[in-house]
């Protein structure tokens, strides 16, 4: 048996391998005794068919077996043996197959990138933090007060300024249609057009009216329309907004009066800040290393992060009420095609960097993280059992690879020189703009110093894999993950356990540190 390889990019191979004639006729001999009990054909009994009736009427079929049979047999060891590691599925490009002759097939491939490390130590930083000065604290200690606020029914009320209105309203903009909003809370303000029209309203009452916007209004297809509005008042409620004090402060947790409270709301701003900072260093950091060090990556493995992206927008799509089969999911794929290449080169950046350092993740700090994991979630099943089952899905791994990226990060932020810098609220403010700008919403990219995985190797169609086409799984044929079952339950997320303020402290826009993909791709 030969076999060649061929070279078609840094990530993209082929071999052609020649299979001996005798084991071609094994091959056959093999599929045709599994057919033959069980062939139909007029005018023999199951299991009496001759050979060469069998292969008249099946020989599309024994042939595709034998063809599977052969390729299954010899791709993974002839692969190795000229040097090669497939990450992907063969896509068979050619099939020379006939009994009595020598079988020829020629299989592509994907590989793992060769990737050159940048200069990563030394590295000259900025980790750019939100201040957070008294200003910030008692903004948010009012949004706490706001939030605690209780509206309070009224007996035989009528709408007044000042009230809170929950109606149902139906609006008839002119040339427009009709547009219906229910259960509309309202606070009135009698100076406003609209709320001078529901003062003196009662429950159960309803009322048709028109107004013109002015000329100059700012939604210019409204400005100077008369609209029609038919409201009905369904409840009128008292709003009461507690003062801010220490009885507000008992009353919201665990603290003795207002000053503790004002301390647990700063300290839970300020960890906050300094987890926002952190991902933001971590993102520049990321970004630096990878335009230093430009390498090609496997089109399938673009594919499985391209098909995690779709899950992601599918879940989120459900959640907002939206039909996901309606999406036009090829062009979302090619929406995200830059974000998932760019996914993809950071694992494999980061587990180059991991492997130079021999960064490790011992055993002990994988059970630490799962018992947190099962204490927070309050899982009752026996630590042993629970971690068989994580396993079994590949959420242990997942774990491990996510912890590998955090000791990744550490330990370049430890090599590098990193000065802190505190932005006020306006400056602060212009970055998270600037980088909504930026990024316009898209999910975040899953980084993982473990590797890439996803989806099963089975299931692959294998291929030249199209930019936005789904990809299949990447393993080898050792492979015993089980991704059904991955793939319908879902993965235990880590939780961070709630401090007393931190129920009611929100924390700046920011964007998260980025998580672990699945698995390393096989050595």
């Amino acid at each position: 048996m030969s076999v060649t390889l061929h070279h078609q990019s840094p990530t993209r191979k082929a071999i052609e391998v020649t299979v001996p004639a005798a084991e071609v006729g094994e091959a056959y001999a093999a599929v045709l005794a599994k057919i033959a009990p069980n062939a139909r054909i007029k005018g023999f009994r199951p299991g009496k068919a001759p050979r060469t009736v069998l292969l008249q009427n099946y020989g599309r079929e024994i042939e595709s077996e034998v063809a599977q049979k052969l390729v299954e047999r010899h791709f993974w060891a002839s692969a190795q043996a000229a040097g090669a590691t497939p990450i992907s599925r063969p896509s068979l490009e050619k099939m020379d197959l006939k009994e009595g002759t020598d079988a020829v097939f020629r299989a592509q491939f994907d590989v793992a990138p060769d990737v050159v490390l940048p200069d990563y130590k030394g590295m000259v930083l900025t980790k750019k933090m939100r201040l957070i000065d008294d200003a910030t604290v008692t903004e948010h200690l009012e949004a706490l007060r706001q939030r605690a606020t209780k509206f309070l029914p009224i007996e035989d009320a009528t709408v007044a300024t000042g009230l809170v209105a929950t109606c149902d309203i139906r609006v008839k903009p002119q040339g427009l249609k009709a547009q219906t909003y229910e259960d509309q809370g309202i606070e009135v303000d009698g100076t406003r057009p609209f709320d001078a029209e529901l003062v003196g309203m009662k429950v159960d009452e309803k009322k048709s009216f028109n107004l013109t916007h002015p000329a100059e209004d700012a939604t210019n297809v409204l400005a100077g329309k008369t609209m029609a509005y038919e409201v009905h008042v369904k409840d009128i409620r008292q709003k009461e907004v507690p003062v801010l004090g220490d009885e507000f402060a008992k009353d919201l947790g665990d603290f003795e009066n207002l000053e503790a409270l004002t301390v647990a709301v700063k300290k839970d701003l300020e960890e906050a800040a300094d987890r926002d900072a952190t991902a933001r260093l971590h993102t520049t950091l990321l970004d630096t290393l990878l335009d230093a060090a430009p390498f090609e990556v496997p089109r399938t493995m673009v594919g499985l992060q391209l098909d995690d992206y779709c899950q992601e927008f599918a879940e989120h799509a459900q959640r907002q009420g939206m039909d996901p089969k309606k999406v036009n999911w090829q062009a979302y794929r090619q929406y995200r095609l830059n974000d998932a290449e760019r996914a993809v080169r950071s694992g494999y950046l980061l587990q180059a960097i991991g492997n130079a350092e021999t960064i490790e993740v011992p055993e002990e700090d994988i059970d630490t993280e799962i018992r947190s994991f099962m204490a927070q979630n309050q899982v009752q099943q026996p630590f042993e059992a629970f971690k068989a089952e994580l396993e079994r899905r590949g959420n242990a791994t997942e774990i491990k690879g996510r912890l590998r990226t955090d000791r990744i990060f550490e330990h370049l932020l430890a090599l590098a020189q990193v000065t802190e810098e505190r932005l006020d609220r306006v400056a602060f403010e212009a970055l998270v703009e600037l980088e909504r700008k930026r990024e316009a919403g898209i999910p975040i990219n899953r980084y993982d110093a473990g590797g890439l995985e996803g989806g099963g190797l089975e299931d692959q169609e294998g291929g030249e894999p199209a930019a936005v086409a789904p990809a299949g799984h990447v393993h080898g044929p050792d492979c015993d993950h089980d991704h059904e079952a991955e793939a319908d339950e879902a993965k235990p997320k880590k939780k961070a356990p709630k401090k007393a303020a931190e129920t009611v402290a929100a924390e700046p826009a920011a964007e998260e540190k980025p998580k672990a993909r699945k698995a390393a791709p096989k050595k």
